[in-house]
């Protein structure tokens, strides 16, 4: 009797603390980012944020550059091998051209009266208040790839980074560039030069055999996947461009939470916007410092291909919507540009005075993803 009380006490016990261990909800994201780099610094901080809000409800696991590579994220993610993951949309053309069309708005931010150091952080603010709170359209096609948008940050500027010198047209003429997405593969033709389609992650590879000349990627790269290792020559002023940095959570782990517990990941995804988008802006910096100490010839562009740039600019943004009209029937593009630069203009200003990160994540909490309803989003 007394052995079958202690047997029932004990199985008790271990019922308890199994329902204990298993209270937290862990959810899993896959980072395509190498480990110890700033992003994925980024990512920790956000499963940490995310344990916060959620008072213990929601744990995370981030798996940097191991569950999924950025190449593999997409299909990954609708699958539901990870439950979160940064989807770099360019990468999927066909699934994502809304998406892709406004992040190509982004080089609204070379021009008089919105460039600058700090221009990505007002980027990621206007991109990411246009999705989630603009853009049904945008909405659907993440839904249609059983994902749900979670809010972006952004890298800054786009510089050339090359192992050959390129200092006039004549030079960049039938250079082999690296180009992460439309805008920078129109870039390249329309300089003369030859666009190459490959990831992030083979790049290093790329550069360092020979089948690249240059890669047009934002100076935080330099750092975040070597390049410094490899590149002889930063040319700062050109192509310009800024890649967004979207999460993505899947569709059904998404309708499966509770509101609260989605309310706080919205709460630690306008941290995971502020922080991700300062990384950037930090890491580019040290790579241009980085790269200066180690000899390599960090410069502004040449006059000359500077203003063939700045013109290029001009008339590609005219020409995105009718481009994403004819080849994947995008139909709401003079109202994206327009409201993309309304929303431009508007974040160049919210963010003068913003002096940490704490203070931008402050911001995009309470200027959009405080402004999310979060009993219909993503259902």
């Amino acid at each position: 009797m007394h052995y079958t009380r202690r047997a029932l006490m004990a199985g008790g016990a271990m019922i308890a603390l199994a329902t204990s261990a298993h209270a937290a909800d862990q959810l899993s994201y896959a980072g395509g980012w190498p480990p110890n780099s700033g992003p994925t610094g980024a990512l920790e901080n956000y499963a940490k944020s995310v344990e916060e809000n959620s008072g213990g409800n929601l744990t995370m696991k981030v798996y940097p550059l191991s569950l999924l590579s950025f190449a593999e994220s997409n299909a990954g993610l609708k699958d539901g091998l990870a439950d979160l993951s940064t989807i770099l949309t360019p990468y999927f053309s066909a699934e994502f051209p809304t998406l892709n069309m406004i992040s190509e708005f982004s080089t609204l931010m070379e021009l008089d009266g919105l460039s600058g150091e700090r221009s990505s952080l007002a980027f990621a603010g206007a991109v990411s208040e246009y999705v989630l709170l603009n853009c049904p359209s945008c909405k659907e096609e993440v839904a249609a790839q059983n994902q749900v948008y979670m809010g972006a940050g952004s890298t800054t500027s786009y510089a050339l980074q090359c192992v050959v010198p390129v200092t006039s047209p004549a030079e960049l003429k039938g250079k082999r560039i690296r180009a992460g997405g439309a805008y920078w593969a129109r870039w390249a033709e329309a300089m003369g030069a030859v666009p190459v389609s490959i990831s992030i992650n083979e790049t290093f590879e790329a550069l360092s055999q020979g089948v690249l000349d240059c890669t047009a990627s934002n100076p935080a790269e330099l750092v975040n996947f070597s390049f410094i290792d490899v590149v002889k020559h930063v040319y700062t002023g050109l192509p310009g461009g800024q890649f967004t940095v979207p999460t993505m959570m899947n569709l059904d782990r998404w309708q499966g939470l509770g509101d609260e517990d989605k309310a706080a990941l919205m709460k630690s995804n306008a941290r995971l916007a502020a922080e991700m988008t300062w990384v950037y802006l930090e890491e580019a910096n040290k790579g241009m410092n980085d790269s200066r100490a180690k000899g390599i010839e960090v410069a502004a562009a040449s006059d000359e291909l500077n203003t063939m740039n700045q013109k290029f600019i001009e008339e590609d943004l005219a020409a995105i919507v009718d481009s994403y009209r004819e080849k994947f029937g995008v139909e709401n593009g003079e109202d994206a540009i327009a409201g993309m630069r309304e929303l431009a203009a508007r974040w160049t200003k919210l963010i003068d005075g913003v002096e940490n990160v704490d203070q931008l994540a402050d911001l995009y909490w309470n200027e959009i993803y405080s402004k999310i309803d979060i009993a219909t989003y993503g259902m």
